[in-house]
């Protein structure tokens, strides 16, 4: 996690002596609320913090519980603070009391693409928490992030004292607005060449299996033991579908191993091998949208692809095919979006 006070090295060149006691009082708040979540200070570099912590959910509701300290402290005072914090998750090397690595230099790159009060989470931190914490977390446009080789989602922990922006400012993304599930999205139906033209991104990951269990009372709680030993910071995936009856879940079969010593022999039904996926990020206002999950289906179906699984995960769908169709299933997708915004005619790939 890093941390940032705005305005600090502007106010020292006017008012040398209020930036100090601004900053004192800064660290103090800081220091104090680290200490509750197992914040480890790394180094203060100036007016910033560099903090590791053991998970990306201390990290999240520790940034969340600094932000609501400095808010309080500022409505009660004449000091007015404002803090910037980024967090991302990874891998790091320690090294004569610092850490390096990918992680810190990602984590950094999203810290400023924070307002002054606002938190930012890279996409990795936003698998791990967006279950697990009450606050909304809206995605950011795609951001460049310097010197960072990979695109990476960002996405803003809304806090509930933040004002509302009316105009987006220059450089900082618009949050996408969610469409409630209990009204019916005002769209048309949509056809293929519409669903190509709002397809944002395609992912695809294969090495993947399903494991079909038997629900009962214990398998929530084992489940969610076996997530935390799940490495989304590396990569690794878990879905979790759920029914009255039977649970699926989708997992690298690297993890195979890991899951049958965590669920009992005896919920564990069938285990379907060499599955791949192909994941499709959407705008959140038109993934309930009527219509894109006939048009896509039947675009993979068309084209002799079958679909084991497809999963609705606002603002994703996920979609489970056979390993051996997973590149044919990126290439028919790809290719429905260069067709919707080329007007192309779109060819069956043999």
């Amino acid at each position: 996690m890093f941390t940032d006070m705005v305005g600090y090295t502007r106010l020292t060149q006017t008012n040398e002596s209020l930036a100090m006691r601004l900053l004192r009082t800064h660290n103090k708040l800081i220091r104090q609320t680290l200490s509750r979540f197992g914040g480890k200070e790394v180094k203060t570099i100036g007016d910033a913090f560099l903090v590791e912590f053991g998970s990306a959910l201390d990290a999240t509701k520790c940034a969340v519980e600094i932000q609501r300290v400095i808010h309080k402290h500022s409505k009660k005072t004449d000091e007015k603070l404002l803090v910037r914090i980024g967090i991302h998750v990874g891998d790091v090397i320690h090294r004569n009391r610092d850490v390096f690595g990918d992680a810190v230099n990602i984590a950094s790159r999203i810290e400023p693409l924070a307002d002054g009060g606002d938190i930012c989470i890279s996409e990795q931190v936003y698998v791990q928490v967006r279950n697990k914490i009450s606050l909304p977390l809206a995605k950011l446009e795609s951001p460049d992030l310097k010197n960072i080789t990979f695109p990476m989602d960002v996405y803003k922990v809304e806090l509930p004292w933040s004002k509302v922006e009316t105009k987006p400012k220059a450089g900082i993304a618009t949050p996408l607005v969610s469409v409630p599930r209990a009204e019916k999205p005002d769209y048309e139906q949509v056809d293929r060449h519409s669903v190509g033209r709002i397809m944002l991104k395609l992912t695809m990951k294969d090495r993947l299996i399903i494991v079909k269990l038997k629900n009962d009372t214990e398998i929530p709680t084992v489940l969610a033991r076996f997530s935390e030993t799940v490495d989304y910071g590396r990569g690794e995936t878990l879905h979790i579908v759920s029914a009255v009856e039977t649970v699926s879940l989708v997992i690298d079969s690297t993890n195979l191993e890991k899951l049958r010593r965590t669920i009992p022999e005896k919920n564990i039904l069938r285990v379907y091998p060499g599955l791949a996926e192909i994941v499709i990020s959407f705008p959140e206002e038109t993934i309930l949208a009527p219509g894109i999950v006939a048009t896509i289906s039947g675009e993979l179906a068309k084209n002799k692809v079958n679909i084991l699984e497809y999963f609705g995960s606002s603002p994703q769908s996920i979609i489970i095919v056979d390993q051996k169709d997973a590149l044919k299933s990126y290439q028919l997708l790809q290719r429905l979006t260069t067709e919707a915004r080329s007007g192309s005619a779109l060819r069956t790939i043999d």
